[in-house]
């Protein structure tokens, strides 16, 4: 049997995992290679995991939500033009994590009790642009879509927006941290913080991350809707 291949003859997924406990991403690594699988082409720390992104080109990054800063990540991998399936890893489906990993870009998600084989399904999933997804939790995610306001219509439009409030949603939607605006723009950090809060008052979001998400919609929307006019 060709080795770059499965056992339905769909292409192997590579997978880069990313998990700030080495032994955890280690031990991951290896079940998943021993099993035969998926080749794992590398496995990272949580600030490593862009530039291993970038460096192995994985078609699939398996991030551990509960890495801090894991959710900004899956945002970055998301923006990023590597751009891999994103799958979270231990998100439990009685809090919030399921609705957080999709407003971050993830593609789907396993739950902190998933055996080896649920992860190894969830990666063909994701590999194969499907969502491996339980009714109580697809309930949740539809009821969120028709109640957050990410909706075509809901709040001010792209061109609505001065053009500093467009650069710094630019910047929120790459994940750039308050310093790192400040740098790129030559301003404060205190004008910086001013910006953001009068721009997440004007999208009508609480956090940086939903206004990082809602960023990733409106492109699509934008990007979207250029092709049909070309």
């Amino acid at each position: 049997m060709d080795p770059s291949r499965d056992a339905t003859g769909h292409a192997r997924v590579s997978i880069l995992i990313v998990a700030d406990v080495r032994l955890y991403r280690e031990s991951l690594a290896m079940a998943l290679s021993s099993r035969g699988f998926a080749p794992v082409v590398g496995a990272a720390k949580r600030l490593e995991g862009l530039r291993k992104a970038r460096e192995f080109r994985p078609a699939v990054a398996i991030v551990d939500i509960a890495s801090r800063g894991a959710l900004d990540l899956i945002t970055a991998l998301r923006q990023d033009p590597v751009r891999p399936k994103i799958l979270g890893l231990a998100v439990d489906e009685e809090t919030s994590d399921v609705i957080e990993c999709a407003e971050a870009g993830a593609d789907g998600y396993v739950t902190s009790d998933a055996t080896i084989e649920d992860l190894e399904r969830a990666i063909d999933h994701v590999g194969h642009e499907e969502l491996l997804c339980s009714p109580r939790a697809a309930a949740t995610l539809f009821r969120r879509l028709g109640n957050s306001g990410v909706r075509a219509g809901d709040g001010p439009s792209h061109d609505e927006l001065t053009n500093r409030e467009r650069q710094m949603w630019s910047f929120i939607g790459q994940g750039l941290s308050n310093k790192e605006i400040a740098a790129a723009l030559n301003i404060s950090i205190p004008t910086v913080k001013n910006h953001v809060h009068h721009l997440l008052g004007k999208l009508q979001v609480s956090t940086r991350r939903q206004a990082a998400s809602r960023f990733v919609l409106t492109s699509r929307r934008r990007t979207a809707h250029g092709a049909r006019e070309s």
